[in-house]
């Protein structure tokens, strides 16, 4: 009961240290699904829900953008992970906000990240930092990850 005092339906539930890939994450729209949430979990992690249409992942490597791309849900899914359905798009990618995740890693001393940002009523939210992002993109871009690293490893950026 708790919970409804901070947060009204629908809000987003996930399951701590088990919601990689979008596995894990929940919409609540009412008390029933909040009861069976409740019971997978002793820790609660809620968050609210802002509808969107799609999200933008950027990932970054030493706070510098290395590739940004949309990741657009299947119809009637929420989610928006490649691995729930989703898809990419690199297409129409605002500098303002891959600009606004620079800053966020950079506040947050995040330094191999991929940030995950939605617009909702026209203003930008930073919903999601992942440590364990996802490869798809930057393998469909043809990028190279580890020689990224080991680039930055020896010219001393990457400590």
């Amino acid at each position: 009961m708790d919970i409804l005092k901070e947060f009204s339906f629908p809000f987003i539930a996930k399951l701590p240290r088990s919601s990689a890939q979008g596995r894990g994450v929940f919409k609540v729209n009412d008390k029933d699904t909040l009861e069976k949430y409740l019971q997978l979990t002793r820790v609660a992690y809620i968050q609210e829900y802002l509808p969107h249409e799609k999200d933008l992942r950027v990932i970054l490597i030493d706070h510098e953008p290395i590739l940004a791309y949309w990741r657009i849900p299947p119809p009637d899914n929420f989610k928006t992970n490649i691995f729930q359905g989703g898809s990419l798009s690199f297409e129409n990618i605002p500098d303002e906000t891959v600009q606004m995740a620079e800053n966020f890693s950079e506040k947050c001393k995040f330094n191999d990240v991929g940030l995950d940002l939605i617009q909702h009523n026209k203003k930008w939210y930073l919903i999601e930092a992942n440590m364990k992002y996802g490869r798809k993109g930057l393998r469909m871009k043809r990028i190279d990850l580890k020689e990224i690293m080991r680039q930055k490893l020896i010219s001393g950026d990457l400590l």
